[in-house]
């Protein structure tokens, strides 16, 4: 029970930096954060588990990570001998994903975490993080957190996450695991706290969110489509009444007086647009990371650390912004890199049963990351490589 509530300290670190911010400014809260997880969760990590996984059923991962190392270090050299400047600021994703990597491997192999009270405080604090966001939209939150953007009549709220891009994911995944708990075990309760989460991603205007529980849905549904529409009729109802209980009779509103319904639409229909608003800024960004791209990308980055969100703003400002963690990698490091780097993010769902449908997450929030750039944010990374502890282990392992 106490690794239990030790993990759940770690969510409420990973989701609240917002408020640290507010207290200490941004690069403490960052430090606090990062701090206080490893802190928190480095006691759970076996050396002995991790060597029996490698040995017996992890050998790709093992050579998975292997692989990270080697091409991070030589893209260090390469960036170096390129542009003679780097951004060592960036070595994080890769420790940090690594370090949350094993302890999930060391839940696996010694099951410390009870994976139902895991999952029941996760939700709890994903409506937390919810309902705060909602009084920021109505304007009725106390306290103006850091976070918030300009425009859209102030609905892209930060809630306790400190960025209006941080909250989404973070709800996201922890919407689309209580969608699959539905899938699984037919819990109303799960049911309802996904269409509420939902809901409030679809509030937030965030593409990226939805784009995780949409392909969630939609991977379940390409998977068994029969099946998927007549067994989870009740979830897709309760699903659209309470898009129109929160939004339509109530919800927040904009500024402007327009409803979040006409907004959100406008937003969710444009994704595919190219052109739409806050797309054409995207296609930008992809048109100059492949302008960026060098043949020697092929096998190592040549701008390690220098095209990314955690960049000072004068490198910013001289390499810019790619606006998908899948470019970003390439261009950090290398193709050969990237391979490596989603390899390790995949082999995640070695570490849950064969039957267990919170691979669905999984798959979504990485094809999410493919076209936003999410790999640097700490919710999203730490949620998504810690969502085997969520698997109850009720079939035969995956072998």
């Amino acid at each position: 029970m106490i690794a239990t509530i030790a993990y759940l300290l770690a969510v409420v670190l990973c989701s609240t930096r917002g408020v640290l911010e507010f207290e200490i400014g941004k690069s403490a809260a960052y430090l606090v954060q990062a701090g206080g997880i490893v802190a928190l969760l480095m006691w759970y990590i076996s050396p002995s588990a991790l060597a029996s996984y490698f040995r017996r059923e992890g050998r790709w991962s093992l050579g998975l990570t292997a692989g990270v190392v080697f091409t991070v270090v030589v893209s260090i050299v390469v960036t170096l001998a390129e542009t003679g400047q780097i951004e060592f600021s960036y070595l994080f994703v890769f420790i940090f994903t690594i370090f949350i990597y094993f302890y999930s491997i060391s839940n696996y192999r010694k099951r410390f975490i009870r994976p139902r009270f895991a999952y029941a405080g996760l939700v709890v604090i994903a409506l937390v993080e919810a309902g705060i966001a909602v009084a920021q939209q109505q304007g009725s939150f106390p306290i103006d957190l850091p976070g918030t953007t300009y425009g859209f009549d102030n609905l892209r709220a930060p809630s306790l996450t400190g960025s209006y891009l941080h909250y989404p994911l973070f709800v996201a995944i922890v919407a689309s695991l209580c969608g699959v708990d539905y899938l699984m075990h037919k819990k109303v309760l799960s049911g309802l706290a996904c269409a509420v989460l939902t809901a409030c991603i679809f509030a937030s205007l965030s593409r990226s969110g939805m784009l995780i529980i949409l392909g969630t849905f939609g991977l379940a549904f390409l998977k068994e489509p029969i099946r998927f529409l007549t067994k989870n009729a009740k979830l897709i109802i309760a699903g659209v009444l309470a898009c129109m209980a929160i939004m339509v009779l109530g919800g927040a509103r904009g500024d402007s007086g327009d409803s979040i319904v006409s907004v959100g639409a406008q937003r969710m229909l444009g994704a595919t647009n190219l052109q739409s608003d806050g797309n054409d800024g995207r296609t930008e960004a992809w048109d100059k990371a492949a302008a960026l791209a060098l043949p020697v990308n092929v096998i190592a980055g040549s701008y390690f650390g220098l095209v990314t969100n955690s960049a000072p703003d004068a490198v910013k400002n001289q390499f810019g912004i790619v606006e998908s963690s899948l470019l970003q990698q390439v261009l950090n490091v290398g193709v050969l890199g990237t391979l490596f780097y989603y390899g390790l993010l995949i082999s995640i769902t070695r570490l849950m049963s064969r039957g267990s449908k919170i691979t669905l997450c999984i798959w979504a929030a990485l094809i999410q990351s493919f076209f936003y750039q999410s790999i640097e944010v700490i919710p999203f990374v730490f949620l998504l490589m810690t969502l085997p502890v969520f698997d109850a282990v009720e079939e035969p392992r995956r072998t």
